[in-house]
């Protein structure tokens, strides 16, 4: 491997201690432009997602569908809720959002036009659906341990969103997320710059990686054409 194209300072420096010889170009994440707004004002969404539970590779891999399942019940009764949740995981989770009256939303990029609040458990989703500038909750299983630090979700980045704990708190927490009061806000976006850097623009700062990187390799590419000719 001779070019990385990274999302941020953590991920830069682990792969240079991982391919020191290579050329590490951190750019954001250019999906980030790309996703879509909301399309309409109206009452509050929130939706809600779940990682696909592989609890055997970690404890913070654990879903956290089944500890908030009631709480999520009592939610929809007076909230507009839509489920959603990891691909591997979307027909089980679907019957169970379907037998609970709860609409099922299968692309992400649908959760984007809808929702005005996303709570999930574990996921990139969650950094990218506050990338549009939205509230997150975070919801955490009690499997979690909190003196591991993975990174990111767990937990340098965990400020991204209300953080739940206990699933008798999950109203209020998402309560205080659509309220997102500047505080919040803050929160959030001290989290973006932990995970992308920059937030914006990283498609163009790819391509200039690239096309950098290539111009680069041109006369060792000639040399090596020149050598074969002989």
């Amino acid at each position: 491997m001779a070019l990385f194209l990274v999302p941020n300072a953590t991920a830069a420096a682990r792969t240079k201690v991982a391919y020191p010889k290579a050329r590490v170009e951190i750019v954001g994440c250019p999906k980030l432009d790309t996703l879509p707004t909301k399309d309409r004002d109206g009452a509050p969404v929130i939706a809600f997602s779940f990682h696909w539970n592989s609890k055997s590779i970690a404890p913070e891999t654990t879903s956290a569908w089944e500890h908030y399942q009631r709480a999520i019940i009592l939610l929809s009764r007076h909230r507009h809720v839509l489920g959603h949740a990891h691909p591997r995981e979307m027909f089980k989770i679907g019957r169970w959002y379907q037998r609970a009256n709860i609409e099922v939303v299968t692309s992400f990029d649908d959760v984007l036009r809808r929702a005005d609040v996303y709570a999930c458990d574990n996921s990139s989703s969650l950094f990218e659906f506050a990338a549009t500038g939205r509230p997150v909750v975070v919801l955490n299983h009690p499997a979690y341990r909190r003196n591991v630090e993975h990174g990111l979700r767990f937990w340098a980045a965990a400020g991204i969103g209300v953080n739940v704990d206990d699933h008798l708190k999950l109203g209020a927490a998402v309560e205080r997320a659509i309220e997102d009061p500047p505080e919040m806000q803050a929160a959030r976006e001290k989290a973006l710059r932990i995970v992308y850097q920059p937030l914006r623009g990283g498609a163009e700062l790819a391509a200039a990686a690239l096309v950098d990187w290539a111009r680069s390799q041109a006369p060792e590419a000639r040399r090596q054409r020149e050598r074969r000719v002989r």
